[in-house]
């Protein structure tokens, strides 16, 4: 056995379900095999990481974008009495996955995703939620390219906060994929039921394969098709950052040229404590359009991230976003009937 596993077996187990959840039938095998243990071991391992709050689900990371999905941040401003029920109320629609409330005047920021069938689309979509949360303000800031998404946490006093990222050496495409190339019924449902959240079970792809009417082998194939698209990102554990000792994050919106977005977005991304990392839009007294967001275990940390970036890229002109709520965080179910539901609820459809 490793000495890494034998000495901190959780934190190694931690590391390598972040990165990836093999797609194969026996998956818990294959990455025992891998880490130089038995099967058993890495069972009671995810199971423990599961109870503890670490590990909140493990399915796939789809690219919604270049499935047709239309997605934005949003940032809003609201009454600070009522940021917590606008909170409550944005986290209710489907086609939200992050929903905080944060610092300064524009305290309320999500993601939003809007189904290609969607009659509202994303901008009505948007603006109906600010008119629920009672919004004095409604900002969609597109994305113009992206530089990172993604982070690994460690499990609690295992060391460091991030332990490794795939930070681009170059803008990732997002140009969503031809009409043509938009998958087919059976992808649907395959999609559907990677985003389910996998058994803690020798074979567990059979239990989920099972809810799209198909045998493991064939959701397997499919998976590894949607992967090969670059519909699917990973297969892979999403974390409780703060569960694993993060407990201070800060979103920071700067204000960079075009010339040296790049060059920013290189070094941003190259820093372990970045997890996402945006050129966007701006809007109207908005005039911020490149984001990081940072993460570590006090302000500190944060702080010193912070000025890492000031220095190595020029950049000053910032604005920061300091985490005080968390309203929703999960990740979204891709072609399901729900965002019509919501829809015909609220009279948009």
């Amino acid at each position: 056995m490793p000495a890494a596993l034998r000495e901190q077996p959780d934190a190694t187990l931690l590391s390598a379900i972040q990165h990836r959840v093999p797609l194969v039938r026996q998956p818990f095998a294959l990455m025992a095999a891998e880490l130089g243990c038995n099967e058993s071991a890495v069972l009671d391992g995810v199971g423990r990481l599961r109870r503890e709050g670490l590990v909140r689900e493990i399915s796939g990371v789809f690219d919604a974008p270049s499935l047709g999905y239309a997605q934005t941040l949003v940032a809003m401003r609201i009454d600070a009495q009522r940021l917590d029920e606008a909170g409550r109320i944005v986290a209710g629609h489907p086609g939200v996955s992050h929903c905080y409330g944060r610092s300064g005047q524009l305290n309320l920021w999500f993601t939003l995703a809007v189904a290609p069938r969607s009659k509202p689309r994303l901008e009505l979509t948007a603006r109906a939620l600010g008119r629920m949360c009672g919004a004095t303000d409604v900002l969609l800031l597109a994305t113009l390219r992206r530089y990172k998404l993604h982070v690994r946490f460690d499990a609690r006093g295992a060391g460091t906060v991030a332990q490794s990222s795939n930070a681009t050496a170059a803008p990732a495409k997002l140009t969503p994929v031809a009409a043509g190339d938009r998958p087919t019924d059976a992808q649907r449902r395959a999609i559907r039921a990677l985003q389910i959240d996998l058994p803690t079970t020798q074979e567990p792809f059979a239990a989920i394969a099972a809810e799209a009417r198909m045998d493991a082998d064939e959701l397997l194939v499919h998976a590894a098709d949607l992967l090969a698209a670059g519909w699917m990102r990973r297969y892979a554990a999403a974390v409780d950052h703060h569960a694993a000792g993060a407990e201070a994050n800060v979103l920071v919106a700067w204000q960079v040229d075009d010339v040296r977005a790049d060059r920013a977005g290189q070094i941003a991304a190259g820093e372990s404590a970045v997890s996402h990392c945006y050129l966007r839009t701006v809007g109207k007294g908005w005039p911020y359009n490149f984001y990081t967001m940072i993460h570590g275990r006090a302000r500190e940390d944060c702080q010193t991230c912070i000025h890492r970036i000031a220095a190595a890229t020029g950049m000053s002109d910032c604005a920061l976003l300091w985490t005080i709520g968390q309203y929703k965080k999960r990740r979204i179910h891709l072609f399901t009937d729900d965002q019509a539901r919501w829809e015909a609820a609220h009279g948009l459809a």
